[in-house]
């Protein structure tokens, strides 16, 4: 499967030994959005991103409809701080699991600020399973929002969320897309949860439903190729290539220059014997990123295809 677009909240922990200054930079590349509950854009909103184990990273401010992006870091977990004025603190993590990955922006919603602090319960509870996550204990993790769930009903479509992924991580699908099916009942426009869902039914074998949920896309509203590359990876899983050709036509179509689309749409016309079409696919590839792993695997295609 592809693990691009799962992102969950975190609290980063330094590990014992120093990092160097610069030990963040690199060639990889984060985005995201910044929205209020109930969905308009917060522009000015704080994206403070730590790398996990090493306390090093930067700080980016969205734009006017609510974007930020990062570029120039290495591949590591990265945590997150994302607040604005009048809103409440939302730590998430990010995994970036290598510098060349595409992940789909990650979407955030913030919560209006409380008049008053949480109670100390909701806070244990989201700061365990904030921990457990982290550490990969899924069903702790869960345990504890879901006290936080009864604790603070009015966070339940973020909370539902956090349990959903959780639920994913353990490839406990059918519960996972339980709970996320409660975020999008409250947010039918969420394209992205929407797509995760999809995923996430395509990989437990529940082909039926994921093509449902993709088919609920508003397409439109999509404005990165990651979420149609993404599909078309999963949709080649499921034994559905010329399905899977359409996403990755819709990836490059959106990006023209998205190389990794021309290199897995090539590879699935291999697959339903449509040489001429992969081989194209293939020069495109080397047309637009000429050294690498992929480069090396589709000059070789291109000498064999006759």
């Amino acid at each position: 499967m592809v693990r691009r677009w799962c992102a969950v909240f975190a609290v980063g922990m330094a590990l014992a030994g120093p990092a160097q200054a610069q030990d963040w930079k690199g060639m990889g590349r984060l985005e995201g959005k910044v929205l209020d509950a109930q969905g308009a854009p917060i522009a000015g909103a704080s994206v403070k991103l730590e790398r996990e184990g090493y306390g090093d990273g930067t700080t980016v401010k969205t734009d006017k409809k609510g974007r930020w992006a990062i570029a120039g870091i290495t591949a590591a977990t990265w945590n997150a701080d994302i607040e604005a004025p009048g809103y409440a603190l939302k730590r998430i993590s990010i995994p970036l699991p290598s510098e060349s990955a595409r992940l789909a922006p990650v979407e955030v919603r913030l919560d209006k600020a409380a008049a008053a602090g949480p109670a100390p319960e909701a806070v244990q509870a989201l700061e365990k399973g904030e921990a457990a996550y982290k550490e990969g204990r899924f069903p702790e993790a869960r345990a504890e929002f879901e006290k936080l769930l009864a604790l603070r009903p009015d966070l339940a479509t973020t909370i539902h969320q956090r349990i959903g992924f959780a639920y994913i991580q353990e490839k406990e699908y059918v519960k996972g897309l339980d709970h996320l099916q409660k975020v999008l009942d409250a947010e039918p426009a969420n394209a992205t949860v929407r797509g995760i869902m999809a995923q996430a039914a395509l990989e437990g074998g529940m082909l039926d439903r994921g093509m449902e949920l993709l088919a609920g896309i508003d397409e439109s509203s999509v404005t990165n190729p990651d979420l149609f590359f993404n599909i078309g990876v999963n949709l080649v899983n499921a034994n559905k290539p010329e399905d899977a050709i359409g996403y990755f036509t819709k990836a490059v179509t959106l990006d023209p220059a998205y190389a990794d689309g021309y290199f897995r749409r090539g590879l699935a016309y291999m697959g339903v014997g449509k040489m001429a079409e992969a081989k194209a696919d293939f020069n495109k590839l080397l047309e637009l990123k000429p050294t690498g792993p992929e480069a090396d695997l589709a000059r070789k295609a291109v000498e064999q295809i006759k």
